[in-house]
């Protein structure tokens, strides 16, 4: 953006690239690349719990509600995660910079859940 002559923060640029449906994704021969979210074919599933693991501060629960804390910036891309991730007593994520809501079924085990979610790799701060 700079070579253009442009001026943007990473908030900004990260921001609008959300916006527009691009996502950052692991590539076994580039590390990481973006593409249309649409294009993404699932990522595997250490990946994905890689993000999650590496990017979550706490969680703290208020009956199905979760709230997640992650490190600036992490947001996004653990709710991304764990969407990718399907997991049963998920309904559904809303992510913002540092912290992102996860709606569980009204049913849902929370300990189940967490163990889903890390694949049992205990959460701290990373």
């Amino acid at each position: 953006m700079r070579q253009e002559g442009r001026d943007v923060t990473q908030a900004t640029l990260s921001r609008d690239l959300k916006f527009l449906g691009i996502a950052r994704i692991p590539d076994r021969e580039e590390g990481y690349v973006y593409a249309l979210k649409d294009e993404v074919e699932p990522a595997p599933e250490p990946y994905l719990r890689d993000d999650i693991i590496r990017g979550i501060v706490d969680i703290q629960f208020s009956a199905n509600l979760g709230v997640i804390k992650t490190k600036l910036g992490h947001g996004h891309s653990v709710a991304f995660a764990i969407d990718r991730l399907e997991i049963p007593e998920v309904l559904g994520t809303l992510g913002g910079e540092d912290t992102l809501l996860v709606v569980l079924r009204e049913d849902a085990d929370r300990a189940s859940f967490l163990r889903t979610l890390t694949g049992g790799t205990p959460l701290g701060r990373h």
